[in-house]
């Protein structure tokens, strides 16, 4: 990254703001604001800066020590969101204080934690937790174990519309599946992301008998996220949302909680079996998808861990709609409020601006919620309410795995059927002035259209998906919507900046090396406040599009995600 290119973006940043708010604004700078993006409208109310500057500052400040879930500051940030809800004249339709609580089980180890012991011809092999393989503490319950009989089931999944059964002619009933991490390279990167995730990799062995699961490293694996980082969080606590029935919202309570096996461990596990792991990692290199077979080992999976709960609310505003019956319907605004905390192993600084522990979490996400509580505000204050209604939720445990959105999602204070449209805020990025934003899960709905027309009526483009290997459609809290059915988008700042001196790319992957999950990513300089105006602006033009259409938006003909789930 061009640390230079970055600082003088910032700095002219700082110089359009203070233009904005009626200071004089250097000549020089004069001809580089004339060729920000331009409304092609007059018709919608602007975003205030300031507001979204005080908001950002309040909730990434260090009194507020990273507000991680179940936390006294993530209380404090709630407590204050719920004010600003209260202060916009939003109603509360989750009781007198705007919050739905949600109950967590937090699981932490406890005893001998984790065992995995092989059952082959030549006797047992205990293998070593951290060092042979690695897994959480289970939410199910505190102590777990099954005993079983091994089988290879390829990568474990189940796709018949892309020609893949890994389980087709293996018996699983009562045994343990053994699956490769990840996906053959045939699926399409969001439908292979969720063909491949240990959520739906489980719901299948599941449904196929199995009582356990053991995933294997591959060298793609280890080569994206090394074992040995993984091992170094092995002490981190599990955690769930908790159902009325007291069952972990996330759970398959019929299987034993999964385990993660190294290659050199993994090895031992086909000792004596048609074929060997290297084998089988040969059969992956050539293109091929590997075909199951039983092992001719068995397996005990053990686990101990001790329970507490926690609660961590979601902060629900309701804006009620003008139009009669289309008022019933619900455009659904979410914005994670959570951030990871403090983090004990920090030592001195850590990248620019850093001076603790703790993680102040600026841009993921008190960004995000600073512009949703601005497009609240411009909905409030326009004089005529939308069509439809508005709902704005701040929701915790997003860095937990999605589960605050996933719980609001599956409990929703208003009929499940009736949210029809999700705009998701998370860390947009908020890094230079721009010319383009990023909407993942454009090509799905209806949404994407609606995003298009939203920015050029703000003086934008939309932009594709840069990086779709990454798979963010599927990562971050729209998806949790998308799994009840709700057409879902979700915006980022584009790379195209204003200032030609500023790379765009290299910013936001500067921002993902040296702040993102970091004592540095804290309310300084990093944050353009033209930008978050501008991103403000862009998110209440799609809402307002939302909101006052004569259709709710609708999954694209044929769209994988939509036929899901749109069903159920």
């Amino acid at each position: 990254m061009k640390i230079t290119a970055l600082a003088t973006g910032l700095m002219m940043a700082s110089a359009l703001l203070a233009a904005c708010n009626g200071d004089l604004q250097p000549q020089s700078l004069q001809s580089a604001s004339a060729t920000s993006p331009q409304p092609s409208t007059q018709s919608l109310p602007g975003a205030d800066s300031a507001r979204v500057r005080k908001d950002v500052e309040f909730l990434s400040a260090d009194a507020l020590a990273g507000r991680q879930t179940g936390s006294a500051g993530y209380q404090q940030a709630a407590d204050y969101v719920a004010a600003r809800f209260k202060a916009l004249g939003l109603q509360s339709i989750t009781g007198d204080d705007y919050f739905q609580p949600v109950p967590f089980r937090e699981a932490s180890w406890a005893g001998e934690r984790a065992s995995l012991v092989l059952h082959g011809r030549d006797g047992d092999v205990s293998l070593k937790l951290g060092e042979d393989f690695i897994a959480g503490p289970p939410t199910t319950a505190e102590n777990t174990s099954v005993t079983g009989e091994l089988v290879f089931v390829g990568y474990g999944i189940e796709a018949p519309a892309f020609g893949l059964d890994d389980y087709a002619g293996l018996d699983l009933k009562g045994k343990i599946a053994v699956m490769l991490d990840g996906r053959p390279p045939q699926l399409p990167n969001e439908v292979g992301a969720h063909y491949s995730s240990a959520r739906t990799k489980r719901k299948i062995a599941a449904a196929h008998g199995a009582v356990g699961s053991i995933t294997l490293n591959t060298p793609a694996r280890e080569a994206r996220r090394p074992f040995a980082r993984s091992a170094a969080h092995l002490a981190d606590p599990s955690f769930d949302w908790l159902g009325a029935d007291g069952i972990p919202g996330s759970a398959v309570a019929s299987m034993h909680p999964s385990m993660v096996l190294d290659m050199p461990a993994a090895k031992k596990l086909f000792a004596g079996s048609p074929k060997t792991l290297e084998a089988v990692f040969a059969e992956m290199d050539s293109g091929e998808t590997p075909k199951g077979f039983a092992l001719s080992a068995s397996a005990s999976l053990a686990s101990q861990s001790s329970h507490k709960q926690v609660m961590s609310p979601n902060v629900v505003g309701l804006l009620p709609g003008s139009d009669p019956k289309l008022k019933n319907e619900y455009v659904v605004f979410s914005a994670h409020l959570d951030h990871i905390g403090v983090n004990e192993q920090a030592h001195g600084k850590d990248g620019e601006g850093a001076h603790d522990q703790i993680n102040n979490g600026a841009q993921d996400n008190a960004a995000g919620i600073a512009v949703m509580l601005e497009v609240a505000r411009l909905f409030a204050e326009a004089g005529q309410a939308p069509r439809r209604s508005l709902l704005f939720v701040a929701v915790t445990a997003e860095e937990e795995g999605l589960l605050g959105s996933d719980y609001f999602a599956q409990h929703p204070p208003v009929a499940p059927k009736a949210m029809v449209a999700n705009i998701n805020l998370d860390m947009p990025m908020l890094l230079y002035p721009f010319h383009d934003v990023i909407a993942f899960g454009a090509e799905h709905s209806s949404l994407g259209k609606t995003a298009a027309n939203a920015a050029a009526s703000t003086g934008l483009k939309l932009s594709p998906d840069p990086m779709p290997e990454q798979v963010i459609f599927v990562r971050s809290d729209h998806y949790s919507f998308v799994r009840q059915g709700v057409p879902s988008i979700y915006l980022i700042t584009g790379r195209e900046a204003v200032d030609p001196e500023i790379n765009g790319t290299e910013a936001q992957e500067g921002f993902l090396k040296t702040r993102y999950h970091r004592p540095s990513d804290e309310a300084d300089a990093q944050i353009s406040y033209v930008a978050a105006k501008q991103f403000a602006d862009v998110n209440f033009a799609i809402a307002k599009e939302v909101a006052d259409a004569e259709r709710k938006p609708s999954w694209n003909a044929g769209d994988f995600f939509g036929d899901l789930y749109s069903a159920q």
